[in-house]
């Protein structure tokens, strides 16, 4: 077999086995996520706040370790603490961190709409006054949507991401099996 060969049967091979890895991962996590969304949010808050947690302690250490005058070590603690503080918040009250971060979601909806709605006074009819009022209206809308039932939302969120997790999972185990026979056929 020519090197050419080998080396193309290398990749195929390789592809294969990242198609297949990818594929059985996100299939498993879409169905995860599918089958009890509630947890899911709980044990993503968990992770993140883990990973807040070592950050926020790497960095309070370097800050320490690395102390001198004239330095910056100040806010690099600051930092540490911070992230340490949200970590905790994750780990501890995921429910709540994941309400508030759908709050802002949906406050900042609200300001986007206030401010298209300012925008709207200060611009012609002809430039697209109608345009920027029905967009102001809209994202003021759908931010207090957001805002009044945060679960709902977070719910939702959870299940469209899910379907996309399950059709990227189906998609790669496609691409192995494809990338196998391709394999196959070259052997």
């Amino acid at each position: 077999m020519a090197t050419a060969d080998r080396s193309t049967l290398d990749l195929l091979r390789g592809s294969r086995i990242t198609a297949y890895s990818i594929g059985f991962i996100s299939l498993a996590a879409g169905l995860f996520l599918l089958l009890w969304p509630g947890r899911t949010a709980h044990v993503v808050g968990v992770i993140l706040g883990v990973l807040f947690l070592v950050t926020g302690f790497a960095q309070a250490a370097e800050a320490v370790t690395t102390h001198r005058k004239g330095s910056v070590w100040g806010f690099l603690l600051l930092r540490g603490v911070i992230n340490l503080g949200f970590g905790l918040v994750l780990i501890f009250w995921v429910g709540a961190a994941s309400t508030a971060i759908v709050w802002l979601i949906g406050l900042d909806f609200v300001l986007t709409g206030v401010l298209a709605l300012i925008a709207s006074l200060l611009v012609d009819k002809e430039m697209g006054r109608g345009g920027l009022i029905l967009h102001g209206l809209l994202s003021i809308g759908i931010g207090v949507a957001v805002m009044a039932w945060p679960n709902s939302i977070k719910y939702a969120a959870a299940i469209l991401i899910a379907i996309v997790l399950i059709l990227i999972g189906l998609v790669m185990l496609a691409s192995g099996y494809q990338l196998s026979k391709a394999s196959k056929a070259l052997s």
